[in-house]
């Protein structure tokens, strides 16, 4: 009897264990991941994906800092994040000028994708999420 306790015990907590490790959905992509993904998804020759590296590279410093300033900050976010949106322009102007209009095109379609991802990350109401079963 004991040992069917002991056995139960450990597939509980194992089980429990695995659930609570963030999954691929939680976790935030690494650069070289975005930028494979990017390279893929608009097919993007040799020159094109050096150019890119070097872009992401130039503006991964400042985006970073950005962020850590966000997270301490409580007073001056909205200016923060004026200053990360106009560093994103930026860096999606450059990315639009080694595009062909193919790409440019595709690539626009990816921004829409994610802007839409994100406002419903900060409206549940969009997304359904503040809809409570019975209401």
């Amino acid at each position: 009897m004991k040992r069917i306790q002991l056995l139960l015990f450990f597939l509980v907590t194992s089980i429990g264990t695995s659930l609570a490790q963030p999954g691929e959905r939680g976790q935030r992509m690494s650069p070289e991941e975005r930028e494979n993904k990017m390279v893929e998804a608009l097919a993007l020759d040799e020159t094109q994906q050096a150019k890119l590296k070097a872009i992401n590279e130039n503006y991964w410093e400042s985006f970073t800092e950005l962020r850590k300033e966000m997270q301490a900050a409580a007073d001056n976010r909205k200016e923060l994040r004026e200053k990360m949106k106009t560093n994103m322009d930026k860096r999606n102007q450059e990315i639009r000028a080694l595009l062909t209009p193919e790409q440019a095109k595709k690539f626009g379609e990816m921004q829409k994708q994610r802007e839409d991802r994100m406002e419903k990350r900060r409206m549940p109401h969009k997304r359904g999420g503040d809809k409570r079963p019975g209401k």
